[in-house]
């Protein structure tokens, strides 16, 4: 393996090199306009050399990869002197980082899925943004056991993201590759549930935890702290004493901050007229929206959507606007 992140069999031929992840295709990937690949799926076959992929070359390593292993197939994950061995049928979630190699025995069919953290949402439906959400928090390898029959049909669906990946101009397409990578997490999710230890119930973690779950559902609503704190059974004294404890934010910041990043996310998919956005994300008034872009972002919506092109088309990084210290 050169660290190009290229792929290169066993054999080290650089004759044999397939850019990306190697199979018996190549892997297709859905990119945002002018932005860089969000998701890549393939189908691979059974082949008689065993074969590696890169997860810690500069192309692979921000990605999650979702790894649907069949039965009778065999890999091997390593990283930092460590290997973990893997058999089918399995789901494995690989969080990026987690790992320098995955290497997939000869005669092993699979499917592996890849996301980009942080442009899952652009095809998550708000439904499955909590089940992500729970994933995305996830630092260490999670390898789960199951039936054939569970691996079959996340496989199915992981072939429909690539067809439609390979044709993207196709009626339905997004709507499909929705649906489809929904499936995908919310089948992963549900036994990554299961298999989890729940926390101590009322524990500031689990508070927080669900603050955000709810946020993530109701962002578009434009709730109150009240509202929040409601759901969650408490008053919002303790609410907004637990997340300036806790975040060092208040709620009302946390709620605020989470509809701009959807805005700002919106706004440089492209697609949306601002009006179209501010309506989308609860707002009645298309001017208040972007008095309440400006204040948090120092730009109008529309001043920030030409930005951020202009770097793209530059080659720079998007402006970031994140939750990483959420628990």
């Amino acid at each position: 393996m050169d660290n190009s992140g290229d792929w290169l069999d066993d054999s080290g031929e650089p004759g044999r090199v397939r850019r990306g992840v190697a199979g018996a295709g190549r892997i297709p990937v859905m990119a945002p306009t002018g932005g860089p690949a969000a998701i890549g799926a393939e189908i691979i076959t059974s082949h008689y050399e065993a074969r590696r992929w890169s997860l810690a070359s500069k192309a692979a390593r921000p990605f999650i990869h979702l790894l649907c292993l069949h039965r009778g197939g065999a890999a091997e994950v390593s990283g930092e002197g460590e290997t973990v061995a893997l058999s089918g049928p399995a789901l494995v979630w690989l969080p990026p980082e987690c790992a320098a190699h995955l290497d997939l025995a000869a005669g092993s069919p699979a499917a592996l899925l890849r996301l980009r953290p942080g442009a899952w949402h652009r095809y998550l439906p708000p439904s499955a943004e909590p089940a992500y959400l729970a994933l995305d928090g996830a630092r260490g390898i999670l390898a789960l056991p199951v039936e054939p029959d569970l691996v079959t049909a996340v496989s199915r669906s992981i072939a429909a993201i690539a067809s439609e990946i390979a044709a993207p101009a196709r009626n339905g397409a997004a709507s499909i590759m929705s649906a489809e990578l929904t499936l995908c997490v919310l089948r992963f999710w549900r036994l990554f549930a299961a298999d989890s230890e729940p926390e101590e119930e009322g524990s500031s973690a689990e508070i927080l935890s669900r603050f955000r779950r709810l946020l993530e559902e109701r962002y578009h609503q434009q709730l109150r702290v009240a509202d929040y704190a409601g759901l969650l059974g408490m008053t919002p004294d303790r609410l907004h004493a637990l997340c300036s404890r806790e975040l060092k934010r208040s709620p009302i910041a946390l709620i605020q901050q989470r509809v701009v990043k959807e805005a700002a996310t919106r706004l440089e998919a492209g697609t949306a007229t601002v009006k179209q956005i501010a309506f989308a994300l609860g707002f009645k008034d298309t001017a208040y929206f972007s008095r309440f872009f400006r204040k948090h972002t120092g730009e109008a919506p529309g001043a920030w959507r030409k930005r951020v092109a202009a770097r793209e088309r530059s080659g720079r990084s998007r402006p970031m606007l994140n939750f990483a210290d959420w628990p």
